[in-house]
């Protein structure tokens, strides 16, 4: 990725209290993955439970438009491979993954990050302009390990209305 992203952090316009997470271990549950005062603790990350799937629904307090995702993982083979994503549905479950398409599918590619991997996403920009929430469904890891393991999420983008304000004093 080339030049300075135009967009910042959505993580304050996401409704935290409504973040849900199928098939999370309650020992690492979903909100290990976004900041907070003590983040990047030891044993600080969200892991799958049964097998390597997981289903995220992240809603955010209003629309917005949403750029890129960032994930971070630890650096062993329980990074999501195959991420499917999904916008503005509701109650979505793993069944409902499995009969309708995505909104957009990548293999995450990853690189070195610190003691970590990074990978970062572009979304089909023209097709997240009004999220009111995202849904990303991780099918897979990268080395079939028996769980799946996310450290960290961020998600670039703006709230409808915060960017490109017209300034009439500067033209």
């Amino acid at each position: 990725m080339s030049g300075a992203c135009p967009y910042g952090d959505l993580f304050e316009h996401i409704d935290r209290g409504n973040v849900e997470c199928l098939n999370g271990s309650p020992e690492h549950p979903v909100s290990n993955i976004f900041p907070t005062s003590d983040s990047g603790a030891t044993g600080n990350y969200l892991e799958s439970d049964a097998d390597e799937e997981l289903l995220l629904t992240i809603p955010f307090r209003q629309n917005c438009k949403v750029y890129s995702l960032e994930f971070t993982a630890p650096n062993d083979g329980r990074k999501p491979n195959n991420v499917k994503i999904y916008i503005n549905a509701a109650n979505l479950s793993f069944e409902d993954c499995e009969g309708v398409p995505p909104v957009q599918e990548v293999d995450l590619d990853w690189t070195p990050a610190g003691d970590a991997q990074k990978a970062v996403v572009l979304t089909r920009f023209v097709k997240f302009q009004s999220v009111n929430s995202i849904h990303l469904y991780v099918t897979s890891n990268t080395e079939d390990s028996p769980t799946t393991c996310l450290s960290g999420l961020t998600i670039l983008g703006a709230a409808n209305g915060d960017q490109f304000k017209w300034n009439p004093k500067q033209g």
